[in-house]
């Protein structure tokens, strides 16, 4: 059982220093400030430079990544924010979009890695909490087995991370070489953001809000 435990923490420690040095410092260095645009405003560019403006864009919380070829689910909060990390995630998700346009099986993917990540360790986490509770199993092996569902969905989410960041290279490099926004300047930070933001689901979402700022 704790080799399990160990097996499992692994991956989900990695990927917690993976996220500190290649998200978290960026993201607290540039993107507290606001930009000129709008999540919302910078989508509707995005889609526009990329020759997808039919894409039907939807305004309203969702739990996960809820996007497609001619999708895409905005929070109130990403749609109407102008602070720099906000923005960035919503053009990652544009980018994302576009990547669906020209291969939609391993956008595909990836969205159910983000989803897995999110349901699966909480979901296995109330089942053994009652199995504990009517004496059906341990709490050594639940925690094991817990630690197990996390590095599972862990490793889900390295294995597909490259479509991501694919997604915020493009986004990158379209921020930085076109008139997306009107200063070079702020498209280099925002640039510097999307980049930062593909990493930020490098973590389940179960336990991403540990460390969190």
């Amino acid at each position: 059982m704790k080799f399990l435990l160990l097996l499992g923490l692994i991956p989900v420690f990695a990927a917690f220093l993976a996220r500190k040095f290649l998200s978290d410092g960026t993201i607290k260095k540039e993107g507290e400030d606001e930009v000129s645009v709008t999540g919302a405003e910078l989508v509707e560019r995005i889609l526009k430079k990329g020759n997808a403006s039919s894409v039907e864009v939807q305004v309203k919380s969702r739990p996960f990544m809820v996007l497609g070829p001619e999708r895409l689910v905005l929070s109130p909060t990403l749609a109407e924010s102008k602070r720099g990390r906000d923005v960035a995630e919503a053009g990652l998700l544009a980018g994302m979009v576009l990547m669906a346009r020209r291969q939609a099986k391993v956008v595909g993917w990836r969205k159910w890695a983000v989803k897995f990540g999110s349901a699966m360790p909480a979901f296995t986490t109330i089942v053994l909490f009652f199995a504990i509770v009517i004496g059906r199993v341990s709490a050594s092996l639940s925690l094991s087995v817990i630690a197990a569902t996390l590095g599972l969905a862990t490793l889900f989410l390295w294995f597909t991370l490259p479509v991501e960041r694919a997604a915020a290279k493009m986004v990158a490099e379209l921020l930085e070489e076109t008139a997306l926004v009107a200063r070079r300047s702020e498209g280099e930070r925002l640039g510097n953001l999307v980049r930062a933001m593909s990493w930020r689901r490098i973590i389940p979402g179960a336990v991403a809000w540990i460390g969190r700022k």
